[in-house]
């Protein structure tokens, strides 16, 4: 089996962090279980030059390079183009210099590479004509398009990133995995109480749960709209929000203020970020998880929240079509009374819940465990590498 190498352009504290580096992470794990060469790749200044290993897998950390406010990386690209030609490069996200200056060494000199967006091409986040949109599409329209097309591969979650990837011009050997999540772990009875006391959730209270991070994207607004508008059919009702509300202060004062003026601010808690030893309370405390989000790849809290048996809801921004289809989850349109609408059931209809449930478990276990998925990369590694 070829060496892989994943490069990921984010710092990787501890094991691994969440997002797209927990993903890197997980991934790159079970392909080392498979019996393949593998490190992750990553800029961070203060471990530069170290080499980590966590959970048997090195991350390589390389200095970063500043030019114009962007991060490039002279010591990783000397070292890719050190590698054999049997290596396979595997480059995550977008909107990132980096990832030019893989492809370009990749081509240079002959190395097969593939390139992962993680729902970072979505039509949405073009829109517009915000200065942030329009360098967008000209970095797609210039460099990152070019960059997808002479590729060995990319990788695209759902058939729907597929589809606009191909919209977007891109062509190239388009292979479709998903997201993978490990088995979620259960929580004591012990556990769950402890929770309950220290976020001040009644042991009576019904619990609706969102994980992620604190962000307009996001669409909390909804949610707590939606929330202010089942609590009067609910009174016990409670939404807890786990997530880092630093991350953008403004966003989260304007939350504030909105549950304020719906009168649910007291129904509200604030969880902060969970790690993952919190997680598993925070599952078994929860009622249904709710996720709103107008342009996601494919949220692993989501997926987290299904492989614990959670009855879930997403938008359609989400883009869990296939899960929906399944019974997995329930799948609804963009905005409040839409999430609202799409809960009420879960709330009201014990025996759909159980069935959520007991749907969202087998189809995690099924259609995302990391072994199968890796194997399924592994192949398109060769199947790309043949055309």
């Amino acid at each position: 089996m070829s060496p892989i190498r994943h490069l990921v352009y984010e710092c990787l504290p501890g094991a691994y962090a969440g997002g797209v580096q927990k993903m890197v992470f997980e991934l790159a794990s079970a392909q080392r279980r498979a019996g393949a060469d593998v490190e992750v790749w990553t800029v961070d200044a203060a471990r530069a030059g170290k080499t980590e290993v966590h959970g048997g897998l090195p991350i390589r950390y390389f200095s970063p390079d500043y030019a114009l406010g962007y991060v490039r990386s002279l010591a990783l690209t000397d070292a890719l183009a050190k590698l054999p030609q049997d290596v396979v490069l595997h480059a995550h996200s977008t909107f990132h210099p980096l990832n030019h200056d893989v492809a370009v060494v990749a081509r240079r000199h002959g190395l097969r590479h593939f390139f992962h967006p993680h729902g970072a091409l979505d039509p949405v986040l073009f829109a517009g004509w915000s200065l942030k949109s329009l360098k967008k599409r000209l970095y797609h329209r210039f460099i990152g398009r070019p960059d997808l097309n002479a590729a060995t591969g990319v990788f695209a979650l759902t058939p729907l990133e597929a589809e606009q990837l191909a919209e977007l011009g891109v062509s190239r050997n388009v292979h479709v995995l998903p997201n993978g999540i490990a088995p979620a772990a259960g929580a004591s009875a012990d556990a769950v109480r402890a929770f309950r006391a220290t976020h001040a959730i009644e042991p009576t209270a019904r619990v609706l749960l969102f994980v992620g991070r604190i962000m307009p994207k996001k669409r909390l607004e909804d949610i707590i709209v939606a929330f202010a508008m089942l609590r009067v059919d609910f009174p016990e009702l409670v939404l807890a929000i786990a997530g880092n509300v630093a991350q953008d202060t403004a966003y989260h004062g304007r939350l504030l203020a909105l549950a304020t003026d719906l009168r649910c601010g007291d129904g509200l808690r604030w969880l902060g970020f969970l790690d993952e030893s919190a997680k598993p309370a925070a599952f078994a405390t929860a009622t249904a998880f709710v996720h709103a989000s107008e342009s996601e790849g494919m949220a692993l809290a989501l997926l987290e929240a299904m492989s614990a048996g959670l009855p879930s809801v997403a938008t359609r921004g989400c883009y869990m079509r296939a899960a929906a289809e399944a019974g997995a989850l329930i799948e609804c349109e963009q905005g409040a009374a839409p999430v609202a609408d799409a809960l009420r059931p879960i709330l009201e209809d014990a025996s759909l819940a159980a069935r959520l449930r007991e749907r969202s478990r087998a189809y995690a276990a099924s259609e995302h465990d990391w072994n199968r998925i890796a194997a399924r990369m592994t192949e398109a590694y060769g199947l790309s590498a043949s055309r």
